[in-house]
């Protein structure tokens, strides 16, 4: 009797192993570290939290890393059901679903060039830089992009830290917008010794920031409920 119950209770639990495997899907992302990235301690602080929602939903996460543009646009046409992480903007609305529940909250602060500016840059907003004419570098595809455009302000794109920090340094550009702790690190990355030339002008933007449920993929919606469902 004892034996025909515990085999019973290990056939059970087999089974109930084999009902609630998780189901692995693919997000696309981007390089940020210190959240997201392909070399990081478990591919970033972000990617930790992004995977433990979904991994308590019944998924298993994994990456496809791309330039954030492209993985912004094959989200958006349900190539990859989900992308992160992404800030709230209008335009976005209708082309993503966005969870109830962030991923993380952000700060973005503007940087500028000491030696170019040795008594400071009294700007605090988009409107700032406008009126005072100054030259912006940025990446495609960040949220700054359409405000610029918005404007009619020319935004010279960048594709690395690299790039931008040495074009801010040398001059040939007066501003760049940049997460706060994103930037603090690469900055130090980038020009080590000279870092310290680089200065934060103000905060310009502090917001939450999302996983992307693409509209255009069939388990779009269900996901982004899941994600609610199990990040609050």
């Amino acid at each position: 009797m004892n034996i025909k119950i515990t085999l019973s209770a290990l056939a059970m639990s087999v089974a109930g192993s084999v009902a609630t495997a998780a189901e692995t899907i693919t997000f696309a992302a981007g390089e940020w570290a210190p959240y997201i990235g392909s070399e990081l301690p478990e591919s970033g602080l972000h990617t930790q939290r992004v995977r433990e929602v979904m991994k308590a939903a019944g998924y298993d996460i994994e990456l496809e890393y791309m330039p954030w543009k492209r993985s912004f646009e094959m989200t958006k046409k349900g190539d990859f059901v989900a992308t992160f992480s992404w800030s709230r903007t209008d335009d976005r609305i209708d082309e993503f679903y966005y969870p109830e529940v962030p991923v993380d909250a952000q700060t973005d602060v503007i940087f500028y060039s000491h030696t170019k500016y040795p008594d400071g840059l009294n700007v605090s907003s988009i409107d700032d830089i406008q009126a005072q004419g100054l030259t912006v570098i940025g990446y495609s595809g960040y949220w700054y992009e359409a405000e610029y455009q918005n404007r009619g302000m020319d935004m010279r794109t960048v594709t690395s830290p690299e790039s931008a920090w040495k074009m801010l340094q040398s001059g040939r550009a007066d501003v760049l917008i940049e997460n706060q702790v994103v930037g603090e690190m690469s900055l130090h990355d980038v020009l080590g010794d000279q870092a310290g030339d680089i200065r934060q002008a103000a905060e310009v933007r502090s917001a939450p920031v999302y996983v992307l449920f693409s509209r255009q993929h069939p388990d779009g919606a269900a996901l982004r409920d899941a994600w609610d469902t199990h990040a609050k």
